[in-house]
């Protein structure tokens, strides 16, 4: 069974994020679930699935991140303003940098994340 987890916060090098176990048929409307692929001492990567009206909320890492966009639109936001990515899209996000990630459409968005540790 995979793991779901709904983006929190942060915490020294990586998110802080709540743990859930179900499948995706029993997560709630509106959680971001995650998929993680590789988590070791080097890097953490996931899949990220945000369903129509959900958000991670704005929060921020001390570590940098990659974002790659897969599916559907996301909308982020930084100190820099608001953009719309779409598939193919690739953002980076320098350490300590306050985001929030939105999904403002109707599809749902899947996204690859990877936090690079110190």
């Amino acid at each position: 069974m995979p793991l779901i987890r709904a983006l929190l916060g942060t915490t020294p090098g990586a998110l802080v994020l709540l743990l859930a176990t179900a499948t995706a048929a029993q997560a709630p409307a509106g959680v971001v679930q995650q998929q993680v692929a590789l988590d070791n001492d080097s890097v953490w990567v996931a899949l990220l699935t945000f369903p129509p009206g959900s958000a991670s909320g704005e929060h921020s890492g001390l570590d940098p991140e990659l974002g790659i966009v897969i599916d559907g639109e996301l909308t982020l936001v930084t100190p820099a303003g608001r953009e719309v990515l779409g598939p193919g899209s690739v953002r980076w996000l320098p350490g300590l940098t306050v985001h929030d990630a939105r999904n403002e459409g109707a599809r749902t968005v899947k996204l690859w994340v990877v936090l690079f540790k110190k």
